[in-house]
């Protein structure tokens, strides 16, 4: 797909959904790499919460994330359909994020990082409140949460639970540049 059409795509969805979509395009590969180089090291799996059209996925895999490790949960059909077709092979989940404990319900291993393009500060308060219980509930102590925004001076946590913030870098390659904070989970 050219990069004009899944702009074109995006910005389709956008307006469809925009509390939901949150960008009018998709991450650049500067935001992209950026989130991916802070999923710490090591085992355990890598949630992405709303890939979209799979920037963030394109750079956890060239971060070295093995795709049996990678899990992303998309609540837009088109987009989910359209990530099956760029990542095949991939666990890819067609669900909402409020209901995360149970799309993941059958996973054992520990969860090492949540990666988010969700657009928290646009959804309504209800719902991230939920997705905030069920990343808390599916998070253990040394979980990483990692989340952009372009709200550029607020590196506080979207939502409440028992993370820190530990890093957080501005990304001006980015339209419009954004803020990357990572949150590790106290023990």
């Amino acid at each position: 797909m050219s990069r004009t059409r899944e702009w074109f795509n995006f910005a389709r969805e956008f307006i469809r959904h925009p509390r939901h979509t949150g960008a009018v395009c998709p991450s650049s590969v500067y935001l992209a790499r950026q989130m991916a180089a802070l999923v710490p090291e090591g085992k355990g799996k890598v949630i992405e919460l709303g890939p979209g059209s799979g920037p963030m996925t394109r750079a956890l895999l060239q971060r070295g994330i093995e795709p049996d490790d990678l899990i992303l949960v998309e609540r837009t059909d088109s987009f989910a359909q359209l990530l099956r077709q760029r990542f095949p092979g991939l666990n890819i989940i067609h669900g909402d994020a409020c209901g995360l404990s149970q799309l993941l319900s059958g996973i054992e291993a520990p969860i090492r990082a949540i990666v988010s393009s969700l657009p928290l500060r646009s959804m309504p308060s209800s719902v991230v409140r939920q997705i905030s219980r069920e990343i808390n509930q599916i998070s253990q102590p040394g979980t990483r949460y990692i989340q952009f925004t372009y709200h550029l001076h607020d590196n506080k946590l979207p939502f409440i639970g028992p993370f820190s913030c530990s890093e957080c870098h501005i990304v001006w390659r980015n339209f419009p540049p954004a803020r990357v904070d990572a949150f590790d989970r106290k023990g």
